[in-house]
């Protein structure tokens, strides 16, 4: 059981749909404490709006707090976003649409992990005397990094709500693998280098979803 994908039952090969009702019950009251325990640990500051949206946003790392309102309208077929102030955020249109709602800020969450996460990596990388050959940000369902053989790196968007020391393990983690595409004991050997503290941090990263709130974890 995750928080982001709730309940998921793997399976044996062959083994019958009809039993899964039965396993559920036999297992239904390690589910509901496994439930109450996500729920308790996730970090949720903030309250929505009337709409179930958050209204407000926070990068702890980059120190940014934004209030967001939204304002329905029929002025624009769907919806747009506008940044009133370097704190303030406007969703407007059809924002009572939960569709719409969700692409505006995600849209808007890759564009600000393209500002903060991205020079925040190429200054560690240039620190550290890392080279690749490029990066980027994607909203990720699970992996909170890539590498490509081709040395193209992919940040996840939610890094952004992340403590500052566990989104540098990550940044580490993917600059290693510019050096070694695998997990040997000379990629780990380098990332102690870089990340003396990783074993900890890797354990951390392991409830690390509990930072990012509850409507980051839909479908982009």
């Amino acid at each position: 059981m995750t928080p982001h994908d709730g309940l998921i039952v793997v399976l044996p090969e062959g083994f019958p749909k009809k039993e899964i009702p039965v396993l559920l019950l036999r297992h239904a009251e390690w589910i509901r404490k496994t439930k109450e325990t996500l729920d308790a640990h996730r970090l949720e500051p903030f309250p929505a709006a009337g709409n179930g949206w958050p209204c407000k946003v926070l990068f702890p790392h980059f120190d940014e707090e934004w209030e967001l309102e939204y304002q329905q309208t029929s002025a624009v077929a769907e919806g747009d976003i506008e940044e009133l102030s370097p704190t303030s955020l406007l969703l407007y249109g059809d924002v009572a649409n939960e569709g719409v709602c969700r692409k505006l800020l995600f849209s808007w969450l890759k564009h600000r992990a393209g500002l903060l996460l991205l020079p925040a990596f190429e200054k560690l990388a240039t620190s550290l005397d890392f080279d690749y050959a490029e990066a980027k940000v994607r909203l990720q369902h699970s992996r909170w990094g890539s590498c490509t053989a081709a040395h193209v790196i992919t940040l996840n968007t939610k890094l952004l709500f992340l403590p500052d020391y566990l989104i540098r393990h990550i940044m580490v983690h993917e600059l290693c693998h510019t050096v070694h595409l695998n997990h040997s004991r000379s990629f780990w050997a380098l990332v102690h280098q870089h990340d003396p503290l990783w074993r900890i941090h890797n354990r951390e990263m392991k409830s690390a979803w509990k930072y990012v709130p509850a409507w980051v974890s839909g479908k982009p």
